[in-house]
């Protein structure tokens, strides 16, 4: 039966990191914080957070061994995706510069634009790819919001029937 007694400062920090929402970190964090305040064994936690036990136990391993450090994400073991880091070295001086001077008419930078320069490098890479290589990167990616056109009828407009419609009821009348 693995158990988990903190002191004050362990604690401490627990709950410090807790509030870090980027990662899966929080929930680690918890399961300690649940073996220690509450005394809950690892089948209760496994339950209440929606997990397998196996995935608690190592989770309450990892803290003994390291204590925070050992509930961070570490990169996965295996070689690194070479088109990803090549996709990397290329898009960091891209990244800086507006599409426009690069022969494209967007107003930024898209997944399938970028994927699409790359291939225009040589480089045959998917969207997925290039995502990856800016999530690696320290990029934050977000889809453009889409925005309506400056000659689009609003909504009283299109209710009424539209800006035709309402021209020809004044040539009418």
């Amino acid at each position: 039966m693995i158990h988990v007694d903190l002191i004050p400062e362990q604690r401490k920090a627990l709950e410090k990191a807790r509030r870090i929402r980027s990662s899966n970190l929080a929930e680690r964090c918890l399961a300690v914080l649940l073996s220690d305040r509450g005394g809950q064994r690892v089948p209760t936690i496994a339950e209440a957070r929606g997990r397998h036990e196996h995935t608690i136990r190592s989770w309450l391993k990892a803290y003994l061994r390291e204590e925070i450090d050992g509930l961070k994400e570490h990169p996965p073991v295996g070689r690194t995706n070479r088109k990803e880091q090549a996709a990397l070295t290329i898009l960091q001086p891209v990244l800086a510069k507006h599409p426009n001077e690069y022969g494209y008419l967007e107003a930024g930078w898209s997944t399938n634009l970028l994927a699409d320069y790359l291939h225009r490098q040589g480089l045959e890479t998917s969207e997925n790819t290039v995502k990856r290589a800016l999530k690696r990167g320290g990029w934050v990616y977000k889809r453009f919001a889409k925005t309506m056109p400056a000659h689009a009828p609003s909504s009283e407009e299109k209710k009424s029937g539209g800006r035709d419609s309402q021209r020809h009821q004044v040539e009418a009348g």
